[in-house]
């Protein structure tokens, strides 16, 4: 064989390789697989991550695995999935502050729109008004009143977190101030408003809704456009001020940018496959939360989407943490 003939062959070789499909996710997993929540355990993110874990370790045969890395607006468990290697065995269950935090953090380890592949939007859901039952506070109308006469003290799952923010967009619509207490997670949150110790939050319905009809706490007021249905005798924000008001928590599955996209691609078909399964459904709608399921495409669209719209809010707002 001469060198033209040896350099054709390789030529050829190289070709073929370019064109078949990636095999990266022949075989994969191969080995249990971690899905990084950037919150305590018991919050709305958390439920969600569990159930969705559930139905991908049945879809797939092999073990999904929550882990909870709570810090810093989310930006520790962040960038820790953010420096992973980018096998497909360390994902990351992203909300509202993964948009928010490059509004209102001077720097943030990592790029948020190159660090990481979007995977899958999983879920969609409103934030509920909460007070403690044995709150003098009935309703909306009634804590736009009592803040009139008194400085009231609202809890959130941490600094530009949504639930944070829906309740400055909030106070700034109704011309009201109150001394924001930030948390770590829904869990103690929520712990601290059923105590009494603080007076109020937005907390996402898939963990408030739980405790909301058990009596632990009382709703006041939902804060998209529709009344959920997991609460529908509780009235939307906009019902009761007659101002436009819609603000919603979502969750979604993200890897390390530099994943194998033949992997990325069969995650997001699980994800949208597990969000189909009976036992999925029941245990993301019974919670108030809907399922939604997106490419991997449509889910970085999304991404970009919410960057936008969560810009506008906290320029008008004029909220900054650090």
């Amino acid at each position: 064989m001469n060198r033209r003939e040896i350099v054709t062959l390789l030529g050829g070789a190289c070709l073929s390789a370019a064109v078949l499909p990636s095999r990266a996710a022949d075989g994969y997993p191969a080995r249990p697989v971690k899905v990084v929540v950037p919150f305590t355990a018991g919050g709305g993110t958390d439920v969600v991550a569990r159930a969705l874990a559930s139905g991908l370790s049945e879809g797939f045969g092999r073990t999904f695995i929550v882990e909870n890395r709570p810090g810093a607006s989310t930006v520790i468990g962040s960038e820790y999935v953010a420096s992973s290697p980018p096998d497909g065995y360390t994902l990351l269950l992203a909300s509202v502050p993964h948009v928010t935090n490059p509004w209102l953090m001077k720097a943030l380890p990592f790029d948020t729109l190159k660090a990481f592949a979007p995977i899958s939007l999983a879920v969609q859901s409103p934030f509920i008004m909460v007070t403690s039952p044995a709150s003098p506070v009935r309703s909306l109308a009634d804590v736009l009143a009592l803040a009139k006469t008194r400085r009231l003290a609202f809890a959130s799952t941490g600094s530009g977190t949504a639930d944070h923010l829906a309740m400055e967009l909030l106070a700034l619509d109704a011309g009201i101030s109150m001394t924001h207490a930030a948390y770590k997670g829904t869990g103690p949150a929520l712990s601290d408003v059923m105590g009494g110790h603080v007076d109020l939050m937005f907390a996402n319905v898939v963990a408030a809704a739980p405790l909301v009809k058990s009596g632990k706490l009382r709703a006041l007021a939902t804060s998209t456009q529709q009344r959920s249905p997991s609460l529908p005798d509780v009235p939307t924000v906009a019902e009761i001020t007659g101002k436009p008001f819609d603000v919603s928590a979502w969750a979604g599955l993200l890897a390390p940018a530099g994943t194998d996209a033949s992997i990325v691609e069969r995650l997001g078909a699980e994800v949208r496959k597990a969000l189909q399964t009976k036992a999925t459904r029941e245990a993301l709608v019974s919670n108030g939360a809907d399922p939604v399921g997106s490419t991997p495409a449509e889910f970085r669209a999304f991404i970009a989407r919410e960057m936008d719209t969560w810009g506008a809010i906290i320029k008008k707002a004029d909220i900054t943490t650090s």
